[in-house]
């Protein structure tokens, strides 16, 4: 069944990606960006799409495609923010250590896994991974005083896709009686953070003088 739900969300994910790519591209600058959630989404979309190796994956090429593009442009910018544009990197307050997210959420896969396959647990420590992964990036906005409009409108496409997401789950729940435990709870984790990441995102805007219209434009 056709869900425009997911679709549009696909969609402001696809845009996030190009809006990064294009900030660090045109800016030469990784200024205001997380390099930590950076490589963290890069981990989350590796474990989620292990599938792919399984003898027995089969899905639509479009689908197919779609995951290798994920894990190719998350590393591509790992590979940007760290190597090319690594003076402009801000090593100084990007500084949680991610060993304090991996190992809980990996943790919680291995209990929590609907089933014991090896897939199965990858994709349920991606999802939980995803849902705490922007949380370097909150502390950063947290401690600088200027965010740039790319970075901006990449904060603002990633937290709407995955807003989108949840009236996703309810839209299957409500028309295919589907659900799934982990990824709701996952997803609502994922979207309070977001919502702090708006909070401090346009308190900042606000002390910039710009509106959302600005921004995108």
């Amino acid at each position: 069944m056709f869900n425009i739900f997911r679709t549009l969300a696909d969609c402001l994910h696809v845009i996030a990606f190009i809006v990064l790519l294009a900030k660090l591209w045109r800016t030469k600058s990784s200024a205001g960006i997380s390099g930590k959630t950076q490589i963290l989404f890069a981990i989350v979309f590796t474990m989620r799409y292990t599938d792919l190796l399984s003898p027995y994956h089969y899905h639509s090429y479009y689908i197919s495609s779609m995951k290798i593009a994920f894990i190719a442009l998350s590393y591509l910018i790992v590979y940007l923010m760290y190597g090319p544009y690594k003076k402009t990197y801000d090593r100084e307050n990007d500084v949680m250590y991610n060993e304090f997210l991996v190992v809980p959420c990996f943790v919680l896969a291995l209990f929590f896994s609907d089933k014991d396959s090896p897939f199965e647990i990858m994709w349920t420590f991606s999802v939980f991974l995803e849902s705490i992964a922007i949380i370097p990036q909150l502390e950063l906005l947290c401690k600088i005083e200027f965010v740039d409009n790319y970075t901006s409108f990449y904060l603002l496409s990633l937290g709407s896709y995955r807003a989108l997401y949840i009236i996703n789950w309810l839209y299957r729940y409500h028309y295919e009686g589907y659900y799934d435990v982990n990824a709701i709870t996952a997803g609502f984790v994922q979207t309070t953070l977001f919502a702090l990441v708006f909070v401090r995102l346009f308190s900042l805007m606000r002390r910039e003088k710009r509106t959302l219209i600005s921004v995108v434009i």
